[in-house]
């Protein structure tokens, strides 16, 4: 019998539409609309890139200049800008058509640029410390050229270090990424919906089908059980969709995938279990339920960054509890402890907490059907 409800519980579930909905193409649609409003900001804005710069040479003494310019646009760990010679009229095109961050005038040492962020303020520092300098670079070209380019080109590598990038981990800390996991999260507690449809038919006094199957010689547990498994089967399948297809828009994971597979599996036990708990309340109605359903996974989601980034860790500062008991918190804390950190000592303690929620949550929807008893059927 166990095999027989375990069967047709997921048969049922692949066919329903509303399963398909909100276990697969929900998440898949919501993480795709994410992607294309920010999911390349940080890579654009502030990741420091080699800075694009157009130079307009309209000067006979310019040599000195030229020189500090070519060695911070040398090949090599010190290389800063990435520098083209352009007439005027070139120069402020690409600089209208945003193919440059601005316009150098060696004539002057100016800078044209469009707009002030991080970028320009580095052209203009390098601009800055050269005119500080120009005496000292002109006397040694007049003197020793040959001398002067190598002692520049020491001055400008120990000297004008203006950023660095150094990598502290293998892992992407893209801070977008978080809502993305928490797309993932959101996708794990809409299985609650799932969990309280299955209870909604389980049970004699709020469907027909739960009364012709509470006359079922079938132990309840063995059917609570059966469609347990079946919802998680299919969830479990539906996450791992989900987790492909992110990874083929280029979102990154690390690459400990055994551990991945496990907090999503855990995650999927959690909505079910919470979604049975809540469907075994005979004192709401089912539509209640979902509604509770909804309004749980939405604010546990909200509380792990999915709407607003910095909410996650506003609440650290203020009420950590909350973060510890919010599973949504805790499966996204996971996935970038997973992707950031070489060691697993945060991901084990989120994951024993996940596990006992999973635990506690199946144990009492169990209990809770068990006591169920009915004067008739």
């Amino acid at each position: 019998m166990f095999w027989h409800n375990f069967k047709y519980a997921g048969k049922m579930l692949i066919k329903g539409k509303d399963t398909l909905f909100w276990t697969i193409l929900f998440p898949i649609a919501l993480f795709t609309f994410m992607y294309m409003a920010f999911g390349n900001i940080m890579e654009k804005d502030e990741m420091f890139k080699d800075i694009p710069v157009a130079v307009v040479r309209d000067g006979e003494n310019d040599t000195a200049l030229m020189m500090v310019l070519s060695t911070l646009s040398m090949d090599g760990e010190d290389k800063r800008i990435d520098m083209e010679v352009l007439n005027e009229k070139e120069a402020l095109q690409k600089l209208n058509d945003e193919e440059v961050t601005g316009v150098i005038y060696t004539s002057d040492a100016s800078l044209t640029v469009r707009q002030s962020d991080i970028k320009e303020s580095i052209l203009e520092s390098i601009l800055n410390q050269y005119k500080q300098m120009e005496q000292m670079y002109l006397n040694l070209m007049q003197k020793d050229p040959e001398a002067a380019s190598e002692i520049i080109q020491k001055t400008v590598q120990s000297d004008a270090v203006y950023y660095e990038e150094i990598s502290t981990t293998d892992g992407c800390q893209d801070e977008y990424y978080n809502y993305f996991y928490a797309v993932l999260a959101m996708s794990c507690l809409f299985s609650s919906f799932a969990g309280i449809t299955r209870m909604h038919k389980l049970q004699a006094n709020e469907s027909a089908l739960g009364m012709r199957r509470c006359l079922s010689p079938n132990p309840k547990l063995v059917t609570v059980l059966a469609e347990y498994l079946a919802l998680l089967l299919v969830q479990f399948a539906a996450e791992v969709i989900t987790v492909i297809y992110m990874r083929l828009f280029g979102v990154q994971f690390g690459t400990k995938y055994p551990a991945i597979l496990l907090v999503l599996f855990i995650a999927c036990n959690i909505g079910i279990a919470g979604g049975m708990l809540l469907g075994s309340w005979s004192k709401c109605s089912y539509g209640g339920k979902i509604g509770i359903a909804v309004a749980a996974s939405l604010t546990f989601s909200f509380m792990a960054d999915l709407m607003v980034h910095g909410i996650k860790n506003s609440i650290e500062d203020k009420l950590p509890i909350l973060n510890r008991v919010n599973p949504a918190v805790l499966v996204t804390d996971c996935l970038y402890a997973l992707n950031v950190y070489d060691n697993y000592d945060r991901y084990f303690r989120n994951i024993l907490i996940l596990t006992g929620m999973a635990v506690c949550l199946l144990g009492a929807s169990i209990l809770v059907l068990r006591r169920n008893k009915y004067a008739s059927v």
